[in-house]
């Protein structure tokens, strides 16, 4: 085998096994380690769920950039939601929202692109400390892929890889389809001291079927999701913020659990807050781990940052040296014309 194929195979070979591993055990819908983070593409029902008038989010992750380099999986995301009429329907509100997200993988640019609106009705359910909402997602999804980046088998040959040769392959390069989310969400704060969530959600309702060839016609699978999150104030300027999410893409398998904790420090009363977590994601089965997530966080006023480590501690760390992905978050709140007098939702922040 020749220098030159061997250093192209050399680049190939980690993208198949982290592609295999993708696949066989934990593939999933496009997730965040701050999943808290990207209320939208974790639950329907948190559209407009915000302590002011509307909400700007945005997120990135960059993952196997250790063992892909360019090709490895990049998520973009950014979603708009407000919550309306709450002063006018004795603190039950609606919300309403778009959320975009674009994820590309590997060296054929696998590409993701998702455009959906959202809407919520949540419901009082106490003097504005609890709240039950009900929200849906629909939307279009377009997936595409350019066969320009890939090298099929039949294009290796005795003499090494020749691009020129045809590659045998003619499935379509792009296909879309309408998708369906459904969520529920219940969030209660009992004190300054204490506050909790719990939710879960029904992604792909309509279970659609997609594939870039004609004759081999995919099923994507309904993706479930569960969450909790507890707000404890432990000290007079610190606060505890346990959590758990589980989520299960195919019955029995591709079943994925975060679980962690977070510390907030009040810096200034009212301003600013800093926070600190880990949190340690399993794949499969508690047994089987996968990631641990390191995690800072900031409030200053309306604006909220996030920033966020994933140690590949699975059997792939071999190949990624430990190295996972890096995200990014951030978020913006933004207060219209509200009533002094009206307690603001407690922050989304679990």
């Amino acid at each position: 085998m020749s220098s030159k194929l061997k250093l192209r195979m050399k680049r190939i070979l980690p993208s198949i096994i982290l592609a295999i591993a993708a696949f066989s055990s934990s593939a999933q819908d496009v997730h965040f380690s701050q999943y808290q983070q990207s209320p939208l593409t974790l639950n329907p029902a948190l559209t407009g769920l915000t302590p002011c008038t509307y909400r700007l989010a945005l997120n990135y992750r960059n993952q196997w950039a250790s063992a892909v380099g360019p090709a490895s999986y990049q998520t973009f995301a950014g979603s708009f939601d407000a919550g309306l009429w709450r002063e006018k329907w004795d603190d039950n509100m609606l919300g309403v929202g778009i959320m975009l997200y674009n994820d590309v993988s590997g060296d054929g640019s696998l590409t993701n692109l998702t455009a959906m609106t959202s809407v919520a009705y949540h419901q009082n359910m106490g003097r504005g400390n609890h709240y039950l909402s009900l929200g849906g997602q629909v939307g279009i999804v377009q997936k595409r892929v350019d066969y320009n980046k890939l090298i099929f088998e039949s294009q290796i040959g005795t003499n090494g890889i020749d691009p020129t040769l045809p590659s045998g392959e003619y499935g379509d390069d792009n296909f879309s389809y309408l998708d369906i989310n459904a969520g529920i969400n219940w969030r209660s704060r009992f004190s300054d001291k204490f506050a909790m969530q719990l939710g879960g959600a029904y992604f792909h309702l309509s279970e659609p079927t997609e594939s870039f060839y004609n004759y081999n016609i995919n099923r994507l699978n309904a993706h479930y999701v569960g969450y909790g999150s507890f707000k404890f104030g432990i000290k007079k300027y610190t606060v505890l913020i346990p959590s758990v999410l589980f989520m299960q893409q195919t019955e029995g398998s591709n079943t994925q659990i975060n679980s962690g904790v977070d510390v907030g420090f009040q810096l200034e009363r009212g301003v600013s807050m800093a926070y600190a977590g880990l949190h340690y994601r399993t794949v499969d089965s508690f047994e089987a781990a996968d990631a641990l997530i390191v995690n800072l966080g900031l409030d200053y006023n309306n604006i909220n940052f996030g920033l966020s480590y994933d140690v590949n501690i699975s059997g792939l760390s071999t190949v990624t040296d430990y190295r996972g992905g890096i995200e990014l978050s951030f978020i913006y709140w933004g207060c219209i014309d509200i009533n002094p007098k009206m307690d603001p939702i407690d922050c989304p922040r679990f």
